[in-house]
């Protein structure tokens, strides 16, 4: 037996966020969550086309049969590595990836449901960190000045002082566990004359490099459709050897955790940025500095927020988006 799906979720298996905000759920909301990392190996997908009619069927890896065409919701969480047999001849491993992304891109693109929460185009292009500076400053974001180059005589004749940091475009994680080097991460650093010293060194791969602002303290600033809830972060009590590497996510769990409010000023701008990029759902970070003036760095569609639960207890924002997407899916209803 098929059922309709009132709520479509593309994520991992692996993302506790998924399934911390389905407990929270009603009971009779019917959830087809789409796991990239089972498929196809767990999960079965079948596209149907004929004429201007299209029907998308997901068999989960309970052998749940789920008509997904027209979902009430439709969750985009993020992408993964798809789960690919290991009875897969290594030789044909490429190909079939490209078959696989093409499939699932196809099905985000084919079907309709009454509300996105994000949708995985405007998340693919949101990601973009250069297209979101773009926007931010003609939003009215107040942005550190920025310079992406693999050039050193670029970077020289652009660095206005030696208070500057380098940042990572894509993702923090430098090296994984097959690496020799084990898991690394490339924490935002700041320029020291060592490093300018051997600055010939990105020409090999393009670097950001980001003004130095020195923090009282930083937001994450968690976002849906319009409403922002910040948090506040303060480092200052981690160990000092640590806290010299500028990024608060190298001491996460001994940084100190409070509510906060984003300015009305930074919540209409962010507000405007979101609705550029088309994000329903999006995580942002701020640096606040000694005078109060908010920085904004980056925002992340596909962002974390269970761990500011654990550290603040009236942060609850996982009941905040079991509800809202309960109240979508019955006014879809009434």
């Amino acid at each position: 037996m098929t059922r309709i799906a009132d709520l479509l979720v593309i994520g991992t298996s692996v993302d506790p966020h998924i399934a911390s905000v389905l407990r929270r759920l009603r009971p009779n909301v019917n959830v087809c969550r789409f796991n990239v990392d089972e498929y196809p190996k767990d999960t079965q997908v079948a596209i149907e086309l004929s004429g201007h009619q299209a029907r998308v069927v997901i068999q989960d890896i309970d052998r749940n049969s789920w008509d997904v065409t027209n979902p009430g919701v439709f969750w985009f969480r993020r992408l993964g590595k798809p789960g690919i047999s290991h009875q897969m001849d290594p030789d044909y491993k490429d190909f079939c990836i490209g078959e696989i992304e093409q499939t699932i891109e196809g099905l985000a693109s084919i079907i309709r449901p009454q509300y996105y929460l994000n949708d995985l185009w405007s998340t693919r292009l949101a990601s973009n960190k250069l297209r979101q500076y773009s926007f931010a400053t003609r939003c009215g974001l107040r942005m550190p000045s920025s310079m992406v180059t693999n050039s050193p005589q670029s970077f020289l004749e652009w660095s206005p002082n030696d208070a500057v940091v380098a940042k990572s475009l894509s993702r923090p994680l430098l090296t994984d566990q097959q690496s020799s080097r084990g898991r690394t991460f490339a924490y935002t650093h700041k320029i020291s004359p060592a490093d300018i010293n051997e600055i010939q060194g990105i020409a090999n791969t393009p670097v950001q490099f980001q003004a130095l602002v020195e923090p009282a303290y930083e937001l994450r600033v968690t976002s849906l459709e319009g409403n922002h809830y910040a948090v506040a972060i303060d480092s200052s009590k981690a160990p000092q050897s640590k806290r010299s590497r500028y990024d608060w996510r190298a001491v996460a769990t001994e940084c100190s955790y409070t509510s906060a409010t984003l300015s009305q000023y930074s919540s209409e701008c962010l507000s405007r940025l979101l609705e550029r990029l088309g994000l329903t759902f999006a995580a942002s970070d701020f640096i606040v500095d000694t005078s109060g003036n908010e920085w904004f760095l980056e925002t992340n569609p596909n962002g974390a927020w269970l761990w500011l639960e654990s550290f603040v207890e009236e942060f609850c924002f996982t009941d905040i988006l079991a509800d809202f997407i309960d109240t979508i899916l019955q006014s879809i209803r009434d």
